[in-house]
């Protein structure tokens, strides 16, 4: 393709993008309540899937409606009553739907298969069954009016959507977020701690029951929308995005309603736009850069925002190494100890300290030893002088003694209450200074407040120093 003719092309999507989004056909307008309808529910039912460690539940519905969808078109359409009916293929759908629910908690119940095995034994057979049953119908022979299709249901048909459908899949997500709103602290419960639940005496398992059962609606509802085969996705990409945004359920259940609706609008629109292009698949690719944005964007546990918390934390312990060292070289030049109480000489941040040499058994390069300087300068820590060395302010000396107190205040408490040998000891404070935070600190300064009192915190807990 040339270049001017994908310039027509990319107008004409643009064209279309724009009539899509400003001014939709009646057709869209139904189309857009429908999906939103069916990603809003299936955001929210699929949260305690999620929590409940029944994500491929939906996926197993999926796949084992297909043999009452089949059965169902067979039935009526021997009945001479058209067979190709959404009410009769829904309903056939739902009653497969609910007995492979019933066969994964049989499974699971009556013997020593797992659940991951139990929820795969009926997804294959059912599933297996229905390709059986969709080859008879699409039998020439038969002469089924209506059957050609029928395997719309395997891919979603979006674009056959009419206005009761539409009306159906929204009063289906009403109800299904009603139940969840009357019974969210149960729901939540359950999701967390079934045998709490049980032991307040609430009825867990038919608590169970209706979440299964609203899910498997939901899912029945959505067939036709995203089709048998990628219905698991619009209940799990949808919880797993909200999941990198936030730790708190009612927060993670709006932002999977809202991931699920906003990927099937988009969905929607972007098969509007380009020709021949599935709505199902389109909604559910949607979903996924939806999810891909909030890998990397995450508040809570997006790539970026961790490996800015690492960075941070990584800085902030160099800092305080540094800091460390520096007040270690400090101590044993001046022959003084600090660590009886901050009651000390300011005089002692007039020294000149040669950063390079103090930190040369930690293995730093001059760029990291230069860079940690500049930060600790910067924050009025230190300041440089001539050649490498540095002299710490006053607030820097304060500090610098702060984080050798804690230092080894947490060395002697592993020592005294946590029976870590003094030989190792050193090495795992270095490793665990990442997480002992102000809280922490806070704590161990307690409980060592009369030993700090009377100046009895050896120089070097590890080597077992001495507190002269």
């Amino acid at each position: 393709m040339n270049s001017p003719d994908s310039w027509i092309l990319a107008l004409s999507w643009l064209d279309r993008l724009i009539e899509a989004v400003r001014s939709p056909s009646y057709n869209l307008k139904v189309i857009y309540l429908g999906v939103t309808s069916l990603g809003l529910a299936a955001g929210v039912c699929g949260c305690f899937l999620l929590f409940r460690k029944r994500s491929l539940l939906s996926d197993t519905i999926g796949h084992s409606t297909l043999p009452g969808v089949c059965i169902a078109f067979l039935l009526f359409a021997r009945w001479g009553s058209g067979g190709k009916s959404f009410i009769a293929l829904m309903i056939g759908a739902l009653i497969t739907g609910w007995l492979s629910v019933r066969a994964v908690q049989w499974i699971k119940n009556n013997s020593k298969i797992k659940e991951d095995a139990a929820l795969a034994i009926p997804l294959t057979v059912l599933y297996g069954l229905g390709v059986v049953l969709l080859s008879v119908v699409q039998d020439s022979n038969l002469n089924l009016q209506g059957s050609s299709g029928l395997e719309y249901y395997l891919f979603g048909m979006v674009a056959s959507m009419i206005q009761a459908e539409a009306i159906m899949l929204a009063i289906v997500s009403l109800g299904a977020l009603t139940v969840i709103s009357l019974f969210f602290k149960e729901l939540n419960c359950l999701s967390f701690d079934e045998d709490f639940v049980a032991s307040q005496g609430l009825p867990h398992r038919w608590l169970d029951e209706v979440l299964m059962l609203t899910c498997l609606t939901v899912t029945i509802a959505g067939l036709q929308t995203v089709g048998l085969l990628m219905i698991m996705a619009a209940f799990i990409i949808p919880p797993a995005t909200a999941r990198l945004w936030t730790d708190s359920m009612p927060w993670t259940l709006a932002i999977a309603g809202f991931v699920g609706a906003t990927g099937a609008l988009i969905g929607a629109i972007a098969s509007a736009v380009i020709f021949r292009l599935p709505a199902g698949a389109a909604i559910i690719l949607a979903s996924a850069l939806l999810f891909g944005f909030s890998m990397l964007f995450g508040s809570r546990k997006g790539w970026v925002v961790r490996q800015l918390k690492v960075a941070r934390l990584e800085k902030r312990l160099s800092e305080n190494q540094l800091l460390r060292d520096l007040f270690d070289r400090l101590e044993a030049q001046q022959k003084v100890r600090l660590l009886a109480g901050l009651d000390f000489s300011r005089d002692l941040a007039q020294v000149s300290l040669p950063v390079h040499d103090i930190l040369k058994d930690r293995g730093w390069s001059q760029r990291k030893e230069r860079s940690v300087a500049r930060s600790l300068s910067s924050q009025n820590l230190l300041k440089f002088e001539r050649g490498d060395c540095v002299q710490l302010t006053t607030q820097g000396l304060e500090r610098a003694i702060a984080v050798a107190r804690t230092h080894r205040l947490t060395e002697l408490y592993l020592i005294e209450h946590a029976d870590v040998a003094p030989a190792r000891v050193h090495q795992y404070v270095e490793k665990i200074e990442e997480i002992t935070n102000p809280e922490i600190a806070s704590d161990i300064h307690q409980l060592f407040s009369n030993e700090l009192e009377q100046a009895l915190i050896p120089a070097e807990p590890h080597r077992g120093g001495d507190t002269s």
